[in-house]
């Protein structure tokens, strides 16, 4: 972000989170995949800057490299010894370093990495199809690539872009005061509403995301995949979107969105995730085989196209709480699914074979109906997987709550965030 100082400082303490060392060290490829315009490459820009010789920039999203074939990567590598020649012969190391925007637009782009990690040159490189670089990393780049996935921002790093440092230890300890905590919390509303595009947030324009949506199913869905029916593409992803932490399967989304394929439905909602616009949950159960027929749910990348893309979703702030919460889940590394039998559960969490944790969100327990709902639902899981404890988060509320001998502990979303 040369020449803007205030978005530096932006990326600045947006990176401080990622403990970018680990992946500047090494000769190990860098791969950085995430949804388009979540600051992969200003990420780039910013690790550039943080590093010594020759640096050589390319965006293969730029319509003027539309063409690119594989012959081009020698005329690459030929521009830079070009360009660079007199600094090359300077350095002691010799030193290159490839920084490569959208690398999956470009075909056979991993055996191009190949030979260029062998030749110990860095290459850093962004993606925005999930797909298609674990499919080819791991035919030919296992091994000798670090991945870093890029999401939106956290509200931890919302709060450094408002300049506030705070923990969750440092909350839990009391060091918090009351015009603090509702500062924090008017924050965390916020979040909540805008999500975390890093433009988005630093013009405070929210209807740039509704942009990223069309975008996104345009070049990266509809051109990349040669989809013609564009707009039963788009209505299935507006339904989606529009139901967000609810289960569907495949036969129910074909009476509901016409579409008579089966096979298409799946086909459409696959290239939903490969581009991170869209993530299914699946039900849990210690059967495999069940567990890929049962109901899937869907949740989206970031909150605001909740907000800018679906009709008549922005009071329904149940369903956006819980979208919050599973993109923390994803960007904690955690492995999310939902339970549910007599009683539904939100979210469980697997670690290895057995189930760690379980966890509701609810806007509030004011109300007696929601309260027992949750409460019970809860307690089943925490019963089918023998967990003594559970997790129920809310916007305000805080407590405990005995539930048969096991505790469930009921706690502000906006904390659990911070911890």
């Amino acid at each position: 972000m040369t020449g803007d100082k205030k978005s530096y400082f932006i990326f600045k303490d947006f990176i401080a989170i990622l403990d970018l060392e680990r992946y500047l060290r090494g000769n190990e490829i860098v791969i950085i995949s995430g949804i388009r315009r979540c600051g992969k490459s200003s990420l780039l820009k910013l690790i550039a800057g943080q590093l010594e010789g020759v640096k050589f920039y390319v965006d293969f999203d730029d319509i003027r490299l539309a063409n690119f074939e594989v012959k081009n990567f020698q005329d690459l590598q030929d521009l830079v010894t070009e360009l660079y020649r007199e600094e090359l012969d300077k350095s002691e190391t010799g030193q290159v370093y490839y920084f490569l925007d959208e690398i999956q637009n470009v075909p056979l782009w991993e055996r191009w990495f190949n030979n260029l990690y062998k030749e110990s040159k860095k290459v850093f490189a962004t993606g925005s199809n999930s797909q298609l670089l674990s499919s080819e990393i791991s035919t030919f780049l296992t091994g000798r690539n670090k991945v870093l996935r890029l999401f939106p921002f956290s509200f931890k790093e919302f709060l450094r872009l408002k300049g506030i440092e705070i923990t969750g230890e440092e909350i839990e300890a009391g060091l918090l005061t009351s015009s603090g905590k509702a500062e924090i919390f008017s924050y965390f509303l916020e979040y909540f509403e805008s999500g975390g595009f890093p433009l988005v947030l630093k013009s405070g324009d929210l209807e740039l995301s509704r942009g990223y949506f069309e975008d996104i199913l345009t070049k990266d869905v509809l051109v990349r995949y040669n989809i013609k029916e564009g707009k039963v593409l788009k209505d299935l992803a507006l339904f989606l979107l529009s139901n967000v932490g609810r289960a569907h399967s495949y036969p129910t989304l074909r009476n509901i969105t016409g579409i008579k394929s089966l096979s298409t439905i799946k086909n459409y909602i696959d290239y939903f995730r490969n581009v991170f616009l869209l993530y299914q949950v699946p039900r849990f159960d210690y059967s495999l085989k069940k567990q890929k027929v049962s109901s899937s749910k869907i949740y989206t990348v970031d909150n605001s196209f909740l907000k800018t893309v679906v009709f008549n979703f922005s009071e329904n702030k149940g369903q956006r709480l819980e979208n919050l919460v599973f993109v923390e889940l994803l960007r904690r590394e955690k492995e999310p699914y939902y339970h549910s039998e007599k009683k539904e559960c939100d979210f469980v969490l697997r670690e290895g074979l057995r189930v760690s944790e379980a966890i509701q969100v609810s806007v509030n327990l004011n109300n007696p109906e929601t309260k027992k709902r949750e409460i019970e639902g809860l307690k089943e899981a925490m019963e089918a997987y023998k967990l003594d404890s559970g997790l129920i988060l809310t916007l305000e509320e805080e407590g405990t709550l005995d539930a048969g001998g096991r505790e469930i502990v009921v706690k502000p979303v906006w904390k659990w965030f911070l911890e």
